[in-house]
């Protein structure tokens, strides 16, 4: 999918991400250590961490070299890791096109290694991509102007489509939502007005892959996005699954 970048005014968003935010689009770097490698990324002069490379089943998604790297995540007080300054919760979206310049290695260095606690064990669905608001409404999370569906996203839609063909009759309403985020600097930027539609009919196929009867399965018209505050804006690149009985 082609990457657009739709820029929205700060001044008619009347909008500001909090002093504590950090929503930026960088280069990322990977630190080599003696356990972990760590990610990095940095902005306005100032190194950021991001997380510590991991595998399918973590929340935290590595970025990738050779790709710049939307990071939305809030500042963490303490000491540094990895050499910089940590943000949690902290959302990644590596962007689809090639920046050959984002390919900076570091070394590792005595005394700069990732601590233990950041890998704990992740039982059930990772918060950063699934949400179940209710038995019968779940929300799916993309990165930015994208539709790949990840472990964890595969993994929610294997069960609602378990649960459809076990549970009788029933119908299930998918709709997909484009998002926006309020950068550090003041400006927006917004995803294509097709995302959405492209995320619920991708989810839509899914599910009838994994058998759940055509008839069962509605996309609803894209619905608009909310104005980005900075914040939340992670939760509206969405799409919504609701089971009607």
């Amino acid at each position: 999918m082609r990457l657009l970048f739709i820029f929205l005014s700060a001044s008619i968003l009347n909008a500001q991400a909090p002093a504590n935010r950090r929503n930026f689009v960088a280069c990322p770097m990977v630190r080599d250590t003696k356990t972990t490698p760590c990610w990095l990324a940095e902005y306005q002069g100032e190194t950021y961490f991001l997380g510590v490379q991991g595998g399918v089943v973590d929340d935290f998604y590595p970025p990738q070299l050779s790709h710049e790297v939307l990071v939305e995540g809030t500042i963490v007080e303490g000491p540094r890791v990895c050499g910089g300054i940590p943000l949690r919760p902290v959302k990644l979206s590596v962007l689809q096109e090639v920046t050959a310049a984002c390919s900076l290695m570091l070394p590792a260095e005595d005394g700069i290694d990732p601590p233990a606690s950041l890998r704990p064990p992740r039982p059930g669905p990772a918060p950063s991509w699934v949400k179940a608001e209710s038995p019968d409404r779940t929300a799916i999370y993309f990165d930015f102007n994208q539709d790949f569906l990840n472990f964890h996203t595969t993994t929610a839609l294997a069960n609602i489509a378990a649960t459809i063909k076990q549970g009788g009759p029933a119908r299930i309403e998918i709709t997909g939502y484009q998002g926006a985020t309020l950068l550090s600097s003041g400006d927006a930027i917004r995803e294509e007005d097709a995302i959405g539609d492209v995320r619920a009919r991708k989810v839509a196929g899914i599910l009838l892959g994994l058998g759940v009867p055509q008839g069962s399965v509605s996309v609803l018209k894209s619905a608009g996005d909310s104005p980005p505050d900075g914040v939340n804006d992670q939760w509206s690149r969405r799409v919504m699954l609701v089971v009607k009985h």
